[in-house]
């Protein structure tokens, strides 16, 4: 996977600064690593893990919206995935369309810190214009 973060900004994986900052998806790498999940040494970004989830599984499998559950990854792109081409969050809660909760960072509420959210408030620009994936960590 590309890899666009530094451990600088937040810190290590095992002992993260909690003054420190990344964005969307060096959030859910870290969730992940923290997790004992195999995602490598540094965070990746939203259109890799896209792609790993349809294809490679390196750490993500797709998985169909009905299968979800507490843990899982949501990862939107509508280019690229880079800065606000792109979303990733995990999910809080069984499936629920556009009301299914997630924790994020960032996300449409204009909040840059980890909170919990729903797919359409946070995705609602996104998800009518994007590519949705939900994928499930790979062990």
């Amino acid at each position: 996977m590309e890899q666009v973060h530094t451990e600088l900004i937040f810190g290590s994986w095992r002992h993260p600064n909690k003054n420190g900052s990344t964005d969307c998806s060096g959030f859910v790498w870290i969730v992940m690593k923290r997790a004992g999940y195999r995602v490598g040494n540094a965070p990746f970004f939203t259109l890799p893990m896209e792609r790993d989830a349809k294809s490679t599984h390196g750490y993500l499998k797709k998985i169909s919206a009905k299968n979800i559950r507490p843990g899982d990854i949501v990862i939107v792109n509508t280019g690229n995935g880079v800065g606000q081409n792109g979303h990733a969050a995990i999910v809080d809660g069984k499936y629920d369309g556009w009301d299914t909760q997630i924790i994020e960072e960032g996300g449409n509420l204009g909040v840059d810190d980890v909170h919990r959210s729903s797919l359409g408030s946070s995705l609602s620009d996104k998800l009518a214009k994007g590519r949705i994936t939900y994928a499930r960590p790979v062990k």
